[in-house]
């Protein structure tokens, strides 16, 4: 085949998906993970814990793509068919590896478990497939060469995928792909905004193959693979503050890679994201060598016992105030030690607004070395959307902060 025009085809399997009852994100991260690194997704197709549907799907998928990556249904339930699915699409050859039944019973005695006796069907594999490990959870991968293509069967668990993706599949299949293009990742404009600045670097129309995607914690910007250096440098000019990583970079993680190369320390108070800020930051490894304390002061009582905002000052002004965030954040650094401080305070909705405090005023807070500082916003959208860009806000507040960028 044209290994130039190779593509991949994604098969998230799994009825819990089609009938709502899971929120599907496999599909996402894999897309924008091998759209990163140059590799053409051509289709994603959702199937049910169908055996011979998915054999179907997999026997047809690996006909005319150049690999095919698999999620779910790999476990040791009734209802995880992909192994077997797989048999059956491939000639329904068989191989029995009592090295994996024995590597998932040694997974289990470490944690001080007997392995349930299911898992040893996970032992029969497709003639010729290569056992992935797993490293997060139990249930092992496979791959599977046919032909030209190479078929990867992952689990459906996020974290057991995405680790697996990264040792093993992505490496397999970036010298394959096309040159990619330049991912750019930006926070504080609307879409509109962020398509006036390309045109004034790349003038109109824009390039062919550009898209402008949109979302809670940020735009990511793709240009085209061939784009020119001084091309994507006129870009990042544009673009402005506002630019704050590339790649599949995340806001959470370029503050904190910002506040270690400081020796730096923060704590954060939050009421509206309810510990969301937190959260975010420690879903990065190595946060704790930074996040020193985090404060979810939910109630007025809260807010004056644990970070001293005085009562008389939410009295007046109200929790949802200028006044009270700056005392939340100056009150955080103050009883953490922290170098640091962020804190939010808002109305989510739907309910609780007022006639001068609509659903969607929100506050964010930075108190630091050079005193504190507190940003309005006017957001748009349901509770959770709200809490989510109220959260980024408040990184990039302190993102700007480190950086010298200011507001």
């Amino acid at each position: 085949m044209n290994i130039a025009a190779m593509n991949v085809e994604l098969l998230i399997v799994g009825t819990e998906v089609l009938r709502g009852r899971t929120a599907e994100s496999n599909e996402v991260w894999l897309a924008r993970a091998l759209d990163a690194a140059g590799i053409r997704v051509g289709r994603i197709t959702v199937v049910g814990d169908d055996r011979r549907e998915i054999a179907g799907l997999l026997e047809a998928a690996a006909g005319r793509a150049g690999a095919v990556i698999v999620t779910g249904g790999l476990g040791p339930t009734v209802d995880d068919v992909t192994r077997e699915a797989a048999i059956e699409a491939f000639g329904g050859g068989t191989d029995v590896r009592p090295a994996i039944v024995t590597e998932i019973e040694r997974r289990f005695e470490r944690f001080g478990y007997s392995m349930p006796e299911g898992y040893r069907s996970l032992g029969k594999v497709p003639a010729g497939a290569e056992s992935i490990e797993n490293r997060v959870g139990a249930a092992p991968g496979l791959r599977i060469s046919r032909g030209e293509c190479e078929i990867f069967l992952l689990p459906g668990v996020p974290a057991e995928m995405r680790e697996m993706f990264t040792r093993v599949v992505l490496p397999a299949l970036a010298p394959r792909g096309r040159p990619s293009g330049e991912v750019l990742r930006v926070f504080g404009v609307g879409e509109t905004v962020v398509e006036e600045r390309l045109a004034r670097a790349l003038g109109t129309p824009l390039p062919g193959g550009l898209s402008i995607i949109a979302g809670p914690s940020g735009i990511s910007v793709y240009l085209p693979a061939g784009t020119e250096p001084q091309s994507v440098a006129g870009v990042r000019e544009a673009l402005g503050a506002e630019l704050f990583g590339t790649g599949l970079d995340r806001l959470e993680e370029v503050v904190l890679r910002m506040m270690r190369e400081r020796g730096a320390t923060l704590a954060t108070a939050e009421s509206i994201t309810g510990g969301l800020v937190a959260s975010l930051l420690v879903s990065v490894p190595g946060a704790s060598e930074t996040l020193l304390e985090g404060y979810v002061t939910y109630s007025d009582r809260s807010k004056s016992r644990l970070l001293g905002v005085d009562a008389a000052v939410i009295a007046v002004h109200g929790a949802v105030s200028a006044e009270v965030c700056r005392l939340m954040a100056e009150g955080a650094r103050r009883a953490s030690g922290a170098d640091y401080a962020l804190s939010t305070t808002g109305i989510a909705g739907p309910g609780g607004a007022t006639a001068d405090k609509p659903v969607g005023l929100c506050l964010v807070g930075l108190a630091g070395p050079d005193g504190a500082r507190v940003r309005d916003l006017r957001l748009a959208g349901d509770r959770e959307t709200i809490r989510i860009r109220t959260a980024c806000y408040a990184l990039d507040m302190l993102r700007r902060e480190l950086a010298g960028a200011g507001a």
